[in-house]
């Protein structure tokens, strides 16, 4: 009787050490899973639009303009939800990991199913003040208050945009550096690229915010009579943001040739008559004033203008001169992670040639975030 009683002890013994283990471990599982956050967002997006003169594209499209005596002057509708997007983001302590994607393909037919292939958009890893992988360049506007908010998914003509791999360091106080993939262009040409795009930023905080930043780069022709051929380029950016009650005003403006910028990233440079490489130089203006309505549905209104010239010495006479868009919107909220927007835009285009034209949209946008 002693014996069985000493083993039911043992085994209750037994039994609160694997129960106390377990806790534990229960425990120890449980402080892990709450340290590391795991978010899914994203919103559905659908866009109306009517254009007065030509088909513009599901995205204002001003390369789409025609000019001279074949441009066109027949209304277009269409409907389409290609923007909307998904991203998941995980979080731990310094570390975080973001992927995002969207629709924005054109590689269905709207006969029967449209159907979109999910195209990336960002995956990045960043820990600490490093970051390695695809997102925004570091030569972009850092917090976005110099790229103008419109219903329409393309920015203004002239502003900075590129996702890109790249490897970024923060070193704090505002200040970026960055080696980013290249993928430069020779007009005409192949081309290898030898190194990667070289970036510097310093961005600044408050009512009146400024940034500025600079791109160095290298072309190399790859194959043919300018075989070997190579050419250095920097870029420059800046922009100055000015905030005041309920509304701010922002400009921004762009230097040199870079396909960093909004409609001067097809072909940067060109050989010369000597057989030496020549950037095709390029300026950009973008300008924006924003405006809110204070009123319950939490409207907003942004008119933006913007516009990149090119220098074309070596241009051919049916590429572009230059490229003009202009926007403005009302955009309200009526309830919450639900936004609408209508919008009127228009986009110039000028040839070397001398033939321009132009094309005006009206569009309306419904966004729901989640």
């Amino acid at each position: 009787m002693t014996e069985v009683l000493q083993q039911t002890k043992l085994a209750a013994a037994v039994k609160r050490i694997t129960m106390c283990a377990a806790g534990t471990a229960l425990l120890a599982t449980t402080g892990a899973a709450s340290a590391l956050e795991v978010k899914v967002g994203g919103y559905v997006k659908t866009d109306v639009t009517y254009d007065l003169d030509q088909d513009l594209g599901p995205s204002l499209s001003a390369t789409s303009v025609t000019t001279g005596a074949g441009a066109d002057s027949e209304a277009s509708f269409r409907m389409h939800s290609l923007q909307s997007r998904v991203n998941f983001s995980a979080t731990e302590g310094d570390l975080k990991i973001y992927v995002e994607g969207d629709f924005f393909t054109g590689d269905s037919s709207e006969l029967v199913s449209n159907s979109r292939h999910f195209r990336l958009r960002h995956a990045y890893g960043k820990v600490g003040n490093l970051l390695i992988g695809q997102t925004w360049s570091t030569f972009m506007d850092a917090n976005w208050v110099l790229y103008p908010s419109t219903v329409d998914f393309g920015g203004p003509a002239g502003a900075t945009f590129v996702r890109q791999s790249q490897i970024r360091w923060t070193l704090g106080d505002g200040l970026d550096v960055a080696l980013e993939n290249a993928e430069n262009r020779v007009e005409g040409e192949t081309t290898r690229d030898t190194l990667p795009d070289i970036v510097v930023r310093y961005a600044s905080a408050g009512n009146v915010s400024w940034q500025v930043a600079g791109m160095f780069q290298q072309f190399e022709v790859d194959g043919g009579t300018a075989d070997g051929e190579s050419e250095n380029n920097l870029a420059l950016t800046g922009g100055v943001n000015v905030n005041w009650g309920t509304g701010s005003l922002s400009i921004k403006a762009n230097a040199n040739s870079n396909r960093y910028t909004y409609y001067g990233f097809s072909n940067p440079a060109a050989i010369n008559n000597g057989g030496s490489i020549e950037t095709i130089d390029h300026s950009a203006v973008v300008a924006a004033l924003n405006f809110d309505w204070g009123n319950a549905s939490n409207a907003k209104t942004t008119i933006a203008f913007g516009t990149v010239s090119f220098d074309d010495e070596f241009l051919g006479t049916t590429d572009f001169d230059t490229v003009s868009t202009f926007h403005v919107n009302y955009r309200w909220s009526p309830y919450n992670n639900v936004n609408f927007g209508v919008e009127l835009s228009q986009a110039d285009i000028e040839l070397v040639n001398g033939d321009d034209g132009d094309a005006a949209r009206v569009q309306f946008g419904a966004q729901y975030s989640f």
